[in-house]
């Protein structure tokens, strides 16, 4: 690897650590879509998010950066350069269709859900372009900048402007998680490696990038006052609150809400317990598995291979895999509720 590679690989490292403390890349943003009869309406994060979060992304989507995933005509870029030179092949190769076949396929991939038949690309392209990142045609040879804001306005009044922004969320929440996929399994590994056992080290534009990340590591004496994502002010009930929404989470809250009628006694044997099992016991869960009687009439709510009664009696349905995967989630939900409380620093006395 030339020294030129390496430092455009420190840069592609420092920019992806970026993004990936970007809140809009969080398992806490839900972004969503709702329709009926052909009217929609849509919940987003707050724009801030999405702007703060499309700087380091527009560094690695567009080819002509220093630090490009990928170059106009797909070859190139920190890919290639990263596949080509990981001493580690078997790894390499098995995640090449996760980031060649899979990747080059959502480029092409009409929006989600049927809306449109434009390519996730191409929303993406037409956002950055006359939207986001600048507002309209560039000069030049770039192909990024062939859309003009009369373009957008016309896509927007004809797919709709609720569902046109949640098909660019979604497209730039997909590639975006690629980026950061790749980052943590193939990329920062590799530059650790060139650093620590080959000597190599950043020039000085790739050291400042390192350096002077918006998201300065803990040596600097920074704080930052969030008064948008609240994360620092949060209460031992809105963290159960968002950790709880999170995708992953959906069947133990469900569990939860069914054998519990009051928020404050889930949280207190989340607490208590460290298993799912014990917390059965503890709190007297009358479980049954497979086929069974079961008195309808006491139905509280449902969850995927699962069922919720009063008297705190949980069906596992036959055939369910549920009760494993429910002891899983309730086991790493303890310890990221655990370590978000950790986090957590001393609430600050409002100055008068």
């Amino acid at each position: 690897m030339t020294k030129e590679e390496f430092d455009n690989l420190a840069v592609f490292v420092a920019v992806a650590e970026e993004l990936r403390r970007e809140p809009f890349f969080s398992e806490d943003n839900h972004d969503h879509l709702s329709g009926y009869q052909n009217k929609f309406h849509a919940t987003f994060s707050h724009p801030a998010f999405l702007k703060s979060a499309v700087l380091p992304f527009r560094k690695i989507w567009m080819p002509s950066e220093r630090c490009a995933f990928r170059k106009y005509d797909g070859t190139g870029g920190i890919r290639d350069l990263v596949f080509e030179h990981h001493p580690n092949r078997k790894l390499i190769e098995g995640h090449r269709y996760w980031f060649y076949t899979h990747f080059e396929s959502q480029l092409k991939m009409p929006g989600r859900n049927g809306f449109v038949q434009e390519s996730n690309r191409d929303i993406i392209d037409i956002w950055i372009n006359a939207q986001v990142a600048h507002t309209g045609k560039k000069v030049g040879k770039n192909p990024i900048g062939k859309w003009e804001l009369k373009d957008f306005d016309e896509w927007a009044t004809r797919i709709g402007r609720e569902k046109f922004e949640f098909l660019f969320r979604t497209s730039l929440q997909i590639f975006g998680s690629l980026y950061i996929s790749f980052a943590e399994i193939l990329a920062i590994p590799l530059f650790k490696k060139l650093q620590s056992e080959d000597g190599m080290m950043p020039g000085f534009e790739a050291e400042v990038a390192l350096k002077y990340n918006p998201y300065p590591d803990p040596r600097y004496n920074i704080t930052f006052d969030d008064f948008f994502w609240h994360l620092d002010r949060e209460s031992l009930e809105e963290t159960f609150d968002r950790l709880l929404a999170r995708e992953k989470f959906q069947g133990l809250e469900h569990l939860l809400r069914g054998l519990f009628q009051k928020k404050s006694e889930a949280i207190a044997v989340i607490c208590e317990f460290d298993k799912m099992e014990e917390m059965f016991k503890g709190c007297n869960v009358v479980v049954h598995e497979g086929e069974t009687q079961i008195n309808w009439d006491q139905f509280r709510m449902g969850g995927s291979g699962f069922n919720i009664f009063a008297g705190r009696v949980v069906h596992f349905l036959p055939d369910s895999d549920s009760r494993n995967k429910l002891d899983g989630a309730y086991s790493q939900f303890r310890i990221v509720f655990f370590d978000e409380r950790k986090r957590q620093p001393n609430r600050r006395e409002p100055k008068w």
